[in-house]
C-alpha cells in the first residue's frame, strides 16, 4: 500500500466516525415557511437577534453593499415601529461586510462587521450601538472595535496577515465569541474576546476548534442553548457549563433551503431560521 491509499484510507475512515457520531442525534425535517420580512428589512438579510428589552422585538441587518442600517421587526416579520419605518441608520459607519448581529446584557446592539470571503481584510471591527430605540431614525451613539485573531505560533505568521472569514458571533455570560466559516474542509474556528477596548486592538484568542457538516452562517445563544446554523442543518448544543463549549447534548436538524444567513431563538423550544431573502421559518426543538 502507497502512502497516497494509506492516506485516503485514513481520510475516509475519520469522516465516517464523524458521520456516525452526528447520526445518532440528527434528524432530517422539512423546515416550515411562516412568513417573509417585510420591505426594507429584507434586503439580503445577514444577521438577527432578539432584543430582551422589548417585547417581542428582533434586529436585523443586510450584507455588504446594503445600507448601513439595521431594522427592528417583530416574530411575524413586520417593521417596526410601522410600515413606514426605514430602519436606523448608524451614521458615520459603512456596511463593509456586515455578517451578524448580537446584543449583550446591557442592552447594547453588537454588529460584527467581519466578512472576509478573500482572507484579505485587515480592517474587521466590531460596532457597538447603544441605547438603541425601535423609533429614532438614525443615531451616532456607538463605538467601533478594532479586531484580530491570535496567530498560530511559528516564525511565518509573524510576516504574513493572519484574517479569519467569520459570520457567525454570539454573546454570552459577558464574553464576545466569533465561529469562522469552515471553507474547501478546513475546520470551524471557536474565538473568543473577553472585553472591547477603545483604542486598543481587540484580539480573539482562539477557545476550541471543531469539524461541522457544512460552512457556518450564524450563532446564537439563549436559554443556555447555543444554536450554530450552516447552510445545510441547525445544530443545538446544551450547555453543560464545561469549558468545551460542544460536549454538551446535541441536537442536528438537516433540512434543505436557500441561503439561510441568520438564527435566533423565539423561546427555548422555538428557533427562527431566515434565508438572505427574507423568508423566516420557524422550528420546534
Amino acid at each position: 500500500m502507497n502512502f497516497r491509499t494509506f492516506l485516503f484510507l485514513l481520510i475516509a475512515l475519520s469522516f465516517g466516525l464523524s458521520c456516525d457520531s452526528y447520526s445518532q442525534s440528527s434528524k432530517k425535517i422539512e423546515l416550515e415557511k411562516f412568513k417573509r420580512i417585510d420591505e426594507p428589512a429584507r434586503d439580503e438579510v445577514s444577521g438577527i437577534v432578539k432584543d430582551p428589552r422589548f417585547e417581542d422585538v428582533f434586529w436585523v441587518h443586510g450584507d455588504s453593499g446594503t445600507k448601513n442600517r439595521i431594522y427592528a421587526i417583530n416574530s411575524k416579520g413586520e417593521v417596526l415601529p410601522d410600515e413606514e419605518s426605514k430602519g436606523l441608520e448608524i451614521k458615520g459607519v459603512k456596511n463593509r461586510d456586515w455578517e451578524d448581529i448580537t446584543i449583550d446584557e446591557n442592552g447594547n446592539i453588537i454588529i460584527a462587521d467581519v466578512g472576509n470571503n478573500c482572507s484579505c481584510r485587515s480592517d474587521q471591527s466590531i460596532i457597538r450601538v447603544k441605547e438603541s430605540s425601535t423609533t429614532d431614525q438614525s443615531t451616532e451613539n456607538y463605538e467601533v472595535f478594532k479586531i484580530s485573531y491570535q496567530k498560530p505560533e511559528g516564525f511565518l505568521y509573524k510576516f504574513i496577515n493572519y484574517s479569519m472569514d467569520v459570520e457567525a458571533v454570539f454573546w454570552k455570560e459577558g464574553e464576545l465569541f466569533a465561529l469562522t466559516k469552515r471553507f474547501r474542509g478546513r475546520e470551524t474556528k471557536l474565538f473568543k474576546l473577553s472585553k472591547l477596548k477603545s483604542e486598543a486592538n481587540n484580539e480573539f484568542q482562539l477557545v476550541q476548534k471543531i469539524d461541522f457538516d457544512d460552512e457556518v452562517t450564524a450563532a446564537e445563544y439563549a436559554f443556555g442553548k447555543l444554536a450554530v446554523l450552516t447552510y445545510k442543518s441547525l445544530w443545538i448544543f446544551n450547555d453543560d457549563e464545561t469549558e468545551d463549549m460542544f460536549d454538551g447534548e446535541i441536537s442536528h436538524y438537516e433540512f434543505e433551503a436557500d441561503q439561510v444567513e441568520s438564527v435566533a431563538f423565539l423561546d427555548s423550544e422555538t428557533v427562527m431560521i431566515v434565508e438572505e431573502s427574507g423568508e423566516i421559518y420557524r422550528l420546534k426543538l
